[in-house]
């Protein structure tokens, strides 16, 4: 594919002759000249929600428009079904397969084929000397040793897709950079919101407390937590912002092998500590007390998301909500695949109102379009948040703005009056239309008419 020039100016490309799907996005063209004008090689980051995916589809389109083969690598089964039907609806003349899940289908005999990481890492894809592109869909989950082995170098045209470019270890560096060549064009939020691609939307903040048990339990842990944080920078050399950063150089010792090592050591007793102090946030009494007075909120949405840590946490929270009169279910990854999608149907059709999930929801699987959202445990990372976020920010029919309510621990690592930094607060609150600090004493009709306020 090659984009159009005009006196050395460069256009977009021009729309794949196969592709029959919507008209490409602003930001979507231009992505694609930039990874053009890049050798066809790069990293596309596009925040959840904006259509990154039609981003793949159209170089897909257009590789095999000019006679290539296509692999469209993905880390799961969920995203393996879903890319399929993708592409099948937007590229209808040309053959399309899957490798994984029980299927065996070889780019010998299709133009375009869908496989997970796992079935691609086993063999090889493309034979030699025939001219294909490679997209890497959740780019960022490839750059460990065993799924990196599916970067064929006989692809010479290589895409990533993903919302956050990052990882906790070193396998930008060691693999993806070398393989793709880095990012070479962002869609964020701004962009996003600008061009209609994403609904404006309200951040609500919703504190509670801990009992006298909770807050001893956590004064133990974050005295730890913070006399290691404070050791592994002064002493050990980790970043102290962002934190994320900080946390990527943490893991990173923790995998050091020598366990009597002083850095591994230390840094394998932080995570333990930063994992304790987190469940013990997660599963705060008071939050599930708050989620009570939500409940007339979650009631009056189209839909809603709610965000926990755990499982237990996501079916404790259907269950609460249930009891409210609220149409809620867990989705957990302990279900069967076919009680996973027997409850994703149940909610594109209205019959369960509410999901409450774990991270199972974070990346990847295609979530109807929902109004409101609940964070019942802080973020773990960036890309997490930007998940998150991109569940429920995704454009309304109306053109109403989306709700985001957040829990935290007042006087803990999650309170934004103390910086919240390990809640990864800054990129949602940053971006929002409004953002609003409830009272402590704020009832389920305080919470609802401020809610409703938002719709009007």
């Amino acid at each position: 594919m090659r984009p159009r020039t005009k006196a050395g100016v460069q256009l977009v490309p021009e729309t794949p002759r196969s592709y029959t799907g919507h008209a490409p996005r602003a930001w979507q063209s231009e992505a694609l000249a930039a990874w053009t004008s890049h050798e066809r090689r790069g990293v596309v980051e596009a925040v959840t929600g904006t259509g990154k995916t039609t981003v793949g589809v159209l170089a897909a389109a257009s590789a095999v428009d000019a006679g290539e083969k296509v692999l469209v690598l993905v880390p799961g089964r969920e995203l393996l079904d879903q890319w399929y039907e993708v592409l099948q609806r937007n590229l209808p003349s040309i053959r399309i397969g899957r490798l994984g899940d029980g299927n065996e289908d070889a780019l010998a005999r299709h133009e375009v084929v869908v496989a997970t990481v796992q079935s691609a890492s086993r063999w090889q894809v493309l034979q030699p000397d025939t001219p294909g592109l490679l997209i890497a869909d959740e780019v960022h989950r490839y750059g460990a040793e065993t799924f990196a082995r599916a970067l064929e170098p006989e692809f010479v045209a290589r895409l990533g897709l993903t919302a956050t470019y990052a990882r906790d270890d070193e396998g930008l560096a060691r693999h993806l950079d070398p393989y793709f060549g880095g990012v070479v064009y962002t869609c964020g939020y701004e962009r996003g919101l600008a061009d209609g691609v994403l609904a404006r939307f309200r951040v609500g903040l919703l504190g509670v407390d801990f009992d006298s048990q909770e807050r001893e339990l956590y004064g133990e842990y974050n005295a730890t937590a913070r006399t290691l944080r404070g050791r592994l920078i002064a002493t050990h050399g980790c970043p102290p912002e962002p934190f994320g950063s900080f946390m990527a150089a943490v893991v990173m010792l923790s995998e050091g092998g020598l366990g009597a090592f002083r850095p591994t050591k230390d840094a394998r007793a932080y995570l333990n500590a930063f994992s304790k102090r987190r469940q013990l946030l997660a599963e705060c009494r008071r939050k599930h007390e708050a989620l009570a007075e939500l409940a007339p909120v979650l009631a009056a949405a189209d839909r809603g998301l709610v965000f926990s840590e755990t499982k237990d946490n996501a079916d404790a929270a259907a269950l609460l909500l249930s009891q409210r009169g609220v149409a809620a279910m867990s989705f957990t990854s302990s279900l069967r695949p076919s009680e996973r999608r027997e409850r994703m149907d149940q909610f594109k059709q209205g019959e369960v109102r509410v999901l409450a999930a774990p991270r199972v929801l974070d990346e990847g699987i295609d979530v109807p379009q929902a109004d409101v959202g609940v964070i019942l445990a802080a973020s773990r990372s960036k890309r997490q948040m930007i998940q998150r976020m991109g569940r429920v920010i995704r454009p309304k029919v109306d053109g109403r703005p989306a709700t985001f309510i957040v829990m935290y621990v007042r006087g803990t690592a999650e309170d934004p009056a103390m910086g919240a930094h390990e809640a990864f607060l800054s990129q949602l609150v940053e971006v929002a239309e409004e953002t609003t600090h409830f009272p402590r004493r704020a009832t389920g009709a305080d919470l609802l008419a401020w809610h409703l306020q938002g719709r009007a």
